[in-house]
């Protein structure tokens, strides 16, 4: 309870200083679907994703970005229509704090690369309900649908891997489609 708290109180943070302090902005909103795999102290499990991100655009350190993301992966057998025998479903949540670079690959192509600390729930099993802290890796390859100066929407692949190295180890790999809109 203590650590999502602390995670609100940053994310709070990040985002009433993008409105008072002039060094720090909200630049882009976005969200990411797909599949992948987690395990934690078990065999992985098939899972679809979800998460919710926003990107920081930090004045002083213009070429890159931070991403603040909150994130969900769960058993793909739960929602399958045919398989509902098991009342429990393996979950993994969390979020990040990344470091993003990016580079122009031609014209609006663009390859994307970030890393940074992370925090993971762990409930693969049902008696397991533990914190656990480490680091997340991605990369992304993507279309921008706008010119380099001007606000619009961007489309790409995310490959992004999570490793913590704490308590029950929880791990993952998710292969998402990210819509994002900049402003």
């Amino acid at each position: 309870m203590r650590d999502s708290k602390l995670f609100v109180l940053t994310f709070l943070f990040f985002f009433i200083s993008s409105k008072s302090f002039s060094q720090v902005d909200i630049s882009t909103l976005g969200a990411e679907t797909g599949m992948g795999v987690f395990n934690g102290n078990s065999p992985q499990v098939f899972s679809y994703n979800v998460s919710l991100f926003s990107d920081i655009l930090v004045n002083f350190s213009s070429p890159s970005l931070l991403r603040v993301k909150l994130f969900y992966s769960g058993d793909f057998n739960s929602i399958v229509p045919q398989n509902r025998q098991h009342l429990y479903s393996s979950n993994i949540r969390g979020g990040s704090l990344q470091l993003l670079l990016e580079q122009s690959l031609y014209k609006q192509l663009y390859l994307q690369e970030g890393f940074g600390p992370l925090f993971v729930n762990d409930r693969t099993f049902s008696d397991v309900n533990t914190w656990n802290y480490g680091a997340v890796f991605s990369i992304s390859c993507g279309i921008k649908f706008f010119n380099s100066d001007a606000k619009g929407f961007s489309l790409s692949i995310n490959a992004e891997l999570g490793n913590t190295f704490t308590s029950t180890t929880p791990q993952y790999l998710n292969v998402c489609l990210q819509p994002k809109f900049s402003f």
